[in-house]
């Protein structure tokens, strides 16, 4: 009886410190884990832009186009507002007053440095380096007579 006694004591000890031990390992690899951790670059979509082109003034079309942004990801979590907002905005500020964009006579332009621009102008108001690079996922020019 006492034998049996003394073997479930033994076993109930070695058991909580086995337990104890894991806890205590897991938790200082959890640790070790979140210091290191990188979160990467993070690729967001901004919401579709559309912007009505003026021409001798009447409306002659309209710019439909949307943004993909890249961020590193934790600089987003800390960011103190959301960035598409200003992306979009800048954007709509961009291509409404640009003098380089004529879309009654076509003609290109330097896209990535008006994609810089944005970016620039977008980190300038959120007061950090939020955002990384803008690439162009959508870019249509919609005449007036096309729209229903």
């Amino acid at each position: 009886m006492i034998r049996t006694v003394l073997t479930g004591l033994w076993l109930c000890l070695v058991v909580a410190l086995t337990s104890h031990l894991v806890v205590d390992y897991r938790a200082r690899a959890a640790g070790a884990k979140a210091e290191d951790k990188f979160y990467g670059l993070t690729y967001k979509k901004t919401r579709v832009v559309t912007v009505p082109v003026i021409a001798n003034g009447a409306i002659d079309g309209y710019v439909v186009a949307q943004f993909v942004f890249t961020a590193d990801a934790q600089e987003l979590r800390d960011a103190p507002l959301p960035p598409e907002s200003y992306i979009v905005d800048e954007a709509y500020q961009a291509i409404f007053s640009s003098p380089e964009i004529d879309f009654r006579r076509l003609r290109s332009f330097d896209m990535q440095a008006f994609t810089g621009r944005i970016a620039q102008r977008a980190n300038k108001r959120l007061g950090r380096d939020v955002v990384r690079d803008i690439m162009v996922e959508e870019f249509n020019f919609v005449d007036k007579t096309q729209v229903r």
